[in-house]
């Protein structure tokens, strides 16, 4: 009998983890197929005014000789108000996550996984039932839908502690099918155009996710899944980051990380936010957010971007399709990411430090994802359709190293039972820094998307201090010992 947490059935958890990521994960991330969706029926277009929209320069209609292909491109209003669904979704998703790490700190899997599916199907219902009489209820449908579908992932990351070895390959797989249910909303899009309405495409997505209810009740435990090996710690002595081996040193029961439920009392709790305060964390919090800002941006304009480069609806419907699909080559290139990060991890693995074996494995891989970040971001720039299919290459390797390090990053440094409320921490300080995707779109209103592009392409250098500071405090770690 298949057993919680049982390693023997380890690889029926990944197959099962995966086809869950796969199917409700990050439906979030298809944005792109449902505002198409969504802008094709109409949805807003009341704020579009007709006056104006004869003149503004948003509001043209390209046409050709066949005038199946005409593309209404809409009005600013319009954009503004759809883009505002995206931006609201990713910062709630953010601070519902936070709210959510805590029940997991506090209550384990289970209970968390149980809000995530009233928040996944409520959200579903919502996105079905829009419509041009309530057009209001988009705003939460996404929002919830992310919320439930990003701790979907959280959750099953723990599945990684039972593999002893290549848990950083798992990690990325599971990435790779948050990634690739992107792919969801694209069926939704082609279901659309062939007749099947977006409420029926929601009703089966609100209806099939209680197949979620498996992992929930019978493969995770009600608690968690312990971290096997010796864990570290880092602190502050002097300014310096000094390192600790646990496997060595276990009386201070507050400095150790090798307790797998966290106990009742406030030595947990500090021991939580020792770990926060760390610069470790705190860098990697910056890197994460800004690089994630820059990501939703670029999905959450990606229409906006079409509809400038491209002269006609079945163009812009097509480079739509191209991304989803582009985007659901996640699949590979997350288990890929994690495969780097394992490789890494084996070539340090005999370092002098212990501070050296768990930190400098993540120094190529971060810098990496800031590399693909701003080779994306620079093609941006180029205002030609002729380097889309490129962007959007970049664009999945980006998302898909962001997400795969990151996540990686955490659960190799830090215990398991601090998982939840350290993710929850840097989706909450993400979705709050998402936020200023408003403002941002504003200003592409006012002074155009080139201006804020090159504002992120400059933002997103600046996070190549955090794999900068993990060398470095490698490299003094390394002379301290020498001395």
């Amino acid at each position: 009998m298949i057993t919680p947490g049982n390693p023997r059935f380890r690889v029926i958890y990944v197959i099962w983890a995966f086809l869950e990521c796969t199917g409700y994960g990050g439906l979030m991330l298809g944005w792109g197929s449902l505002v198409y969706v969504l802008k094709d029926e109409g949805l807003y277009s009341d704020v579009c005014d007709s006056t104006a929209q004869n003149t503004s320069s948003h509001n043209i209609i390209r046409s050709t000789n066949d005038s199946d292909q005409q593309l209404a491109v809409g009005c600013k209003e319009q954009d503004t108000k759809l883009a505002s669904i995206f931006t609201i979704a990713t910062s709630f998703t953010g601070v519902s996550s936070f709210v959510i790490g805590q029940i997991n700190f506090k209550f384990g899997t289970r209970i968390s996984r149980v809000l995530a599916s009233i928040l996944y199907i409520t959200g579903a219902f919502l996105i079905a039932f829009t419509s041009q009489e309530v057009q209001w209820i988009i705003f939460p449908g996404l929002a919830f839908i992310g919320a439930g579908g990003i701790m979907y992932l959280a959750t099953t990351i723990q599945i990684a502690n039972l593999f002893p070895v290549g848990g950083a390959a798992v990690v990325g797989l599971l990435c790779g099918g948050f990634d690739t249910s992107a792919g969801i909303q694209l069926m939704v899009k082609f279901g659309y155009e062939n007749g099947i309405t977006r409420q029926t495409s929601y009703l089966i997505i609100a209806c099939t996710h209680f197949l979620t209810f498996v992992s929930t009740f019978c493969f995770l435990p009600r608690g968690f899944i312990p971290r096997p090996g010796p864990g570290i710690i880092t602190y502050e002595t002097n300014g310096a980051n000094i390192e600790k081996d646990t496997t060595i040193e276990k009386k201070d029961t507050e400095k150790s990380v090798e307790f797998e439920r966290p106990e009742e009392g406030t030595g947990n709790i500090r021991s939580l936010l020792h770990h926060m305060l760390t610069p470790t964390y705190l860098l990697h919090v910056f890197w994460q957010v800004v690089l994630q800002l820059r990501f939703y941006f670029s999905l959450g304009s990606i229409n906006i971007t079409l509809e400038k480069l491209l002269d006609t609806k079945v163009q812009v419907s097509h480079y739509t399709d191209v991304l989803l699909y582009v985007m659901m080559g996640g699949i590979v290139v997350s288990p890929l990411a994690g495969l780097m990060y394992t490789h890494q991890r084996k070539l340090f693995e005999k370092s002098r430090t212990t501070f050296k074996r768990q930190m400098m494995p993540t120094v190529i891989p971060l810098a990496l994802t800031t590399t693909l970040c701003v080779a994306m971001s620079a093609l941006v720039l180029v205002e030609d359709s002729s380097v889309l299919y490129a962007m959007f290459i970049l664009l999945v390797f980006f998302r898909s190293f962001l997400y795969a390090i990151s996540v990686g990053y955490i659960t190799s440094i830090f215990q398991s039972a601090f998982l939840g409320s350290m993710f929850g921490v840097m989706i909450l300080t993400g979705g709050i820094v998402s936020f200023l995707q408003y403002a941002l779109f504003e200003w592409a209103d006012s002074a155009g998307l080139k201006q804020v592009n090159v504002f992120l392409l400059v933002l997103s250098c600046v996070t190549y201090i955090h794999p900068g500071y993990q060398w470095l405090a490698c490299v003094r770690a390394e002379r301290r010992r020498d001395n």
